[in-house]
């Protein structure tokens, strides 16, 4: 059984319901040809009344069976969850960031994400994709990424590994700081000069 998942606070800007529709989609697609191994998996706090219309939500799409409400998880059991995970959704409206990307990532995950965050690096490294906010975009995303054989992800989850140690531990973020600081210098030493 491969696991999709999602991380996070559950309300409606995340949006889980067009997450919830594409799942069903693609559910539908696979069991036509034989392959129904997908289980999503959605973790985080939410209100009791948003979560009870997305539970409903899944029944009525048919794949209340397919889909575990966790709850909230914390410590050493949330990156037990991140590890455990074949793919990632941020179906997000609306993100400053998402940092549930980069701990999917750490964890050799790869990430679909909406343009909701700013998260283009997924595709330019190669562990992920960047879609528009929607359920036709996510479901394209969700088919391509469930027919993959799992090397293949494990491969992206791989890079996606990589692109959090280049750009997004402490070394990293010290190093880009440094870096800024050195062309400043640079730059003032250069137009103090007579």
């Amino acid at each position: 059984m491969k696991t999709v998942q999602f991380i996070g606070r559950i309300s409606p800007v995340k949006g889980l319901p067009l997450l919830l529709e594409a799942f069903s989609k693609e559910q539908s697609d696979l069991a036509c040809v034989g392959q129904d191994e997908w289980r999503l998996r959605i973790v985080g706090p939410g209100e009791e009344p948003y979560v009870a219309e997305l539970k409903d939500l899944a029944a009525r799409l048919g794949i209340a069976d397919k889909v575990d409400f966790v709850g909230a998880v914390y410590g050493d059991d949330l990156r037990r969850e991140y590890a455990s995970a074949d793919l990632f959704v941020l179906p997000t409206h609306g993100e400053n960031f998402g940092s549930v990307v980069i701990e999917s990532l750490a964890a050799g995950v790869p990430v679909i994400c909406t343009k909701g965050a700013p998260w283009s690096e997924l595709e330019e490294y190669g562990c992920g994709w960047w879609v528009d906010v929607g359920v036709d975009p996510i479901c394209v995303a969700l088919k391509e990424a469930m027919s993959l054989p799992q090397e293949k992800l494990m491969d992206m989850g791989r890079k996606g590994v990589l692109l959090v140690e280049a750009k997004y531990t402490w070394k990293a973020v010290c190093k880009k700081i440094m870096d800024g600081y050195e062309m400043v210098l640079a730059a003032s030493r250069k137009n103090s000069q007579p």
